[in-house]
């Protein structure tokens, strides 16, 4: 289908096939606002020749967008199957990687860490049964703190 013969027809059918709302492509052809933009826009969307271009334009780019990924997938492959044949493994790898880019399948390079680890004790308090039971025991009158208990197991050892 050729270009369409009014001109603000065809502005306003590539501007919709460019994926802008109807109210804003009419306004800035039209120079309309508000509801008149919203109102006339839909109008002139229902018109057949205009809905026919709008369609036509979108299948256009629908084909040049899958074109070029399709096309640049299949071009890899064949440069993948070249370099098989030469016994060229670095070749190989690298056409792998930039298939998986163009695909976004490759991994992030960079791992983000959100939160630090806590850090670890550098040593490790054990508690004998009677330091477990008088700290943690409830009812049993006041319990020790947890340097009183390091301090009594460091003079047993």
């Amino acid at each position: 289908m050729p270009p369409l013969q009014n001109q603000r027809h065809e502005l306003f059918s590539q501007a919709i096939a460019r994926g802008q709302p109807v109210y804003r492509a009419y306004g800035d052809i039209y120079g309309a606002e508000g509801h008149a933009a919203e109102a006339n826009g839909c109008r002139l969307m229902k018109n057949d020749r205009v809905s026919d271009r709008v369609g036509e334009l979108k299948g256009q780019a629908a084909k040049r967008t899958e074109k070029t990924v399709a096309s640049l997938v299949a071009d890899l492959d064949e440069v993948i199957e070249f370099a098989r044949e030469c016994k060229n493994p670095a070749a190989m790898v690298a056409a792998i990687a930039q298939q998986a880019r163009l695909l976004g399948l490759e991994a992030p390079r960079q791992l983000e860490v959100m939160h630090k680890p806590a850090p670890l004790p550098t040593r490790v308090l054990e508690l004998t049964e009677q330091e477990w039971t008088a700290q943690f025991a409830s009812g049993l009158g006041p319990r020790p703190s947890l340097t009183e208990l390091s301090k009594r197991k460091a003079a047993t050892e």
